[in-house]
C-alpha cells in the first residue's frame, strides 16, 4: 500500500515529483485538457476552418489586415491538413488545439498568421464553436424526433378505429380508440419538438466580435461574420456573448422533458406487453426469452429504453447543474458542458431510433381488445348522461344510481353483456325509490362502446371525424416542422458556399 505523507510540505513535494511543476500538470491534463483536445479534433476542427475563414474574410473588407496579407494567410490556412490532426495526441507542447493549428499557420506565414486573431479572444471563438456543433446536433435530433412523431401518426391512422379501454389510475375508465392515445403521444412529442426549436434559436446566435469581454477597438463587422457562418444574428451585448450558459441550460432543459415524456410512454407499452393485457406485441427483433424458461417474450428493448431515457435525464440535468451558482462572465466549466450536452444530444437520437423501430413494428389483438370493451363497465359514464338526456335525471342522482348498479352487477358476476331492463329497474327503484318507467332502448345503446366512441364528437374526442382531424393536423405539423428544418440547412448551405466562394476568390 502507498505510504501517505507526513506532513503537508511532504505533501507538496510529491504531488510536484508525480504532476510537476509546470503547466499542463498531469492530472489536470488526464481529467480536461487530452479529453477537451480529443473532443476538439473529433468534433471541432472544421466549424474552426469555418470562423477562420469568416473572420479573415471580415478583417479584409473592413481594412483592418491588408488584401495581401490577408491573401497569403487565407491560402496558408486553406493548405493546412487538418484531417490529419486527427491522428495527433495531446502532448502538453501547445495548450490546446487552437494554439497548435495557429503555430503552424504562424511557421507557414512567417509570423504574418498571428494577425488571424486580430480583434478575437479564445473566448468568442471557442463558444461559438460550441453553438456551431450544437446547432448542427440539435437539427440533427430535431429531424428523428420528426421521424418519430411521423410513426406514431401513422400508427395512430392504423389504429383509428381499435377499440381500447382507457384507464386512469390503473383501472378501466371509458372506451376509446387505440390511435387516441397515440395521437396524443405525438402532441406530446410535437411540444417536445418546439422546446428543441426554442433553444435552437438561442443556439443559432454567433458570439463573434465580442472578442475577449467588450470588442475591439478595430471596426469590425460582426454581423457580417454572423452571416458567413449561417447564424440567424449575433449575441449583442458582448459581456452576455460570452457570459451566457442558456444556450447549454435551454438545449438541456429541452432535451431533458423530451426523455421525461418519452420515459412514460415507454412505461405504458412495458405494461401494455404483459400477459395480462396483452395490448401489444413486440416483435421478435426486440425481445429476448429465458436461459430457463421457454415461453418467455421479454420485451428488453423497451426496458433499455426506460433505463436509458433516464440516462439521458441525468446527463441533460448535469448541464444544468453545471452552471448552478457560476458566475457570469466568461469561465471553463463550459468546456465540461459541451461534453455532457454532445453526449446527451447523442443518446437521445440513438433512443429515438430504438423506440421507432419498436413502434413500427407492433402488433396488436384488435379483436381482444373489442371483447373487452364489450365486456367492461367502462361505457357507464354514457348511461349516466342518457339517463339525464332522457329522463331528466340530474346527473349527480343518476352517477349515483349506475355506481350502484355496477357494484352489484359485480356481486352478482355479472358483465354489461349481463344488465337488463329489469335489473336496471331493481338497482333505479332501490337507489330512488321510484320505478323506472322510461324506454330501456336508450340505456341499452348507451352500453354500446362504439357509440360511446362515436358520441364523443367535439374537438380531440374519439369520434371517427375529430380522429380525422387530428391525424391529418398531426400530418401538417410535422410537414411545416420538415420544412423549417430545409429552411434552416439551406441557409447554412447556402453561407458555407457563399464563404467557399470567397475564399476561393482570394487565394486564387
Amino acid at each position: 500500500m502507498k505510504q501517505l505523507p507526513s506532513s503537508y510540505a511532504e505533501l507538496t513535494e510529491m504531488i510536484h515529483a508525480q504532476d510537476g511543476t509546470r503547466y499542463p500538470a498531469k492530472t489536470l491534463v488526464t481529467m480536461e485538457l487530452q479529453p477537451g483536445y480529443e473532443r476538439a479534433k473529433t468534433k471541432m476542427i472544421f466549424p474552426m476552418l469555418a470562423i477562420n475563414e469568416a473572420h479573415l474574410i471580415m478583417l479584409m473588407e473592413q481594412n483592418i489586415v491588408s488584401r495581401e496579407t490577408g491573401a497569403l494567410i487565407m491560402k496558408e490556412l486553406e493548405s493546412i491538413n487538418y484531417a490529419g490532426y486527427t491522428d495527433h495526441t495531446y502532448t502538453g507542447q501547445f495548450e490546446d488545439l487552437f494554439f497548435e493549428i495557429e503555430h503552424e499557420l504562424i511557421e507557414r506565414t512567417g509570423g504574418l498568421g498571428g494577425n488571424l486573431h486580430l480583434a478575437r479572444s479564445r473566448n468568442d471563438m471557442c463558444l461559438c464553436l460550441a453553438h456551431i456543433v450544437i446547432r448542427e446536433e440539435l437539427l440533427d435530433l430535431i429531424r428523428i424526433a420528426l421521424e418519430v412523431q411521423n410513426t406514431l401518426r401513422l400508427f395512430a391512422e392504423e389504429h383509428r378505429d381499435t377499440l381500447y379501454v382507457v384507464h386512469t389510475h390503473t383501472q378501466h375508465a371509458q372506451p376509446s380508440v387505440l390511435g387516441h392515445y397515440f395521437l396524443g403521444a405525438a402532441d406530446l412529442l410535437d411540444r417536445d419538438i418546439s422546446r428543441m426549436q426554442r433553444a435552437y434559436e438561442q443556439v443559432n446566435r454567433s458570439p463573434m466580435g465580442a472578442a475577449a469581454i467588450t470588442t475591439s477597438g478595430f471596426p469590425i463587422d460582426r454581423q457580417r461574420v454572423s452571416d458567413l457562418l449561417g447564424f440567424a444574428g449575433f449575441i449583442e451585448n458582448s459581456y452576455d456573448a460570452i457570459g451566457n450558459a442558456d444556450f447549454f441550460t435551454e438545449t438541456a432543459s429541452a432535451v431533458s422533458l423530451a426523455a421525461l415524456n418519452l420515459g412514460r410512454v415507454v412505461t405504458d407499452l412495458i405494461l401494455w406487453a404483459t400477459e395480462e393485457l396483452h395490448v401489444i406485441r413486440v416483435a421478435d427483433g426486440y425481445i429476448s426469452t429465458s436461459s430457463i424458461m421457454p415461453q418467455k417474450r421479454n420485451p428488453i428493448a423497451l426496458e433499455h429504453l426506460r433505463a436509458s431515457l433516464s440516462a439521458v435525464k441525468g446527463l441533460a440535468d448535469s448541464v444544468n447543474l453545471v452552471f448552478f451558482k457560476s458566475p457570469y462572465g466568461d469561465i471553463s466549466d463550459y468546456e465540461d458542458a459541451e461534453d455532457h450536452i454532445s453526449r446527451t444530444l447523442e443518446l437521445l437520437k440513438t433512443n429515438y431510433r430504438l423506440f421507432n423501430a419498436v413502434m413500427g413494428t407492433l402488433e396488436v389483438d384488435r379483436e381482444l381488445l373489442r371483447r373487452r370493451a364489450h365486456e367492461s363497465f367502462s361505457v357507464v359514464t354514457e348511461m349516466a348522461d342518457e339517463m339525464y338526456r332522457s329522463y331528466g335525471i340530474p346527473f349527480r342522482q343518476a352517477h349515483h344510481v349506475v355506481a350502484s348498479l355496477v357494484k352489484e352487477a359485480g356481486a352478482r358476476g355479472y358483465n354489461l353483456k349481463s344488465i337488463s331492463r329489469d335489473f336496471f329497474a331493481e338497482v333505479y327503484e332501490n337507489i330512488t325509490g321510484q320505478a323506472f318507467a322510461g324506454d330501456f332502448s336508450a340505456i341499452q345503446k348507451s352500453m354500446d362502446p362504439d357509440h360511446f366512441v362515436r358520441s364523443r364528437d367535439v374537438a380531440g374526442g374519439t369520434s371517427p371525424q375529430a380522429i380525422q382531424y387530428m391525424i391529418a393536423s398531426a400530418e401538417k405539423k410535422i410537414a411545416r416542422r420538415r420544412d423549417w428544418i430545409a429552411a434552416e440547412e439551406n441557409r447554412i448551405d447556402q453561407a458555407d458556399k457563399k464563404r467557399e466562394t470567397l475564399v476561393s476568390s482570394i487565394i486564387k
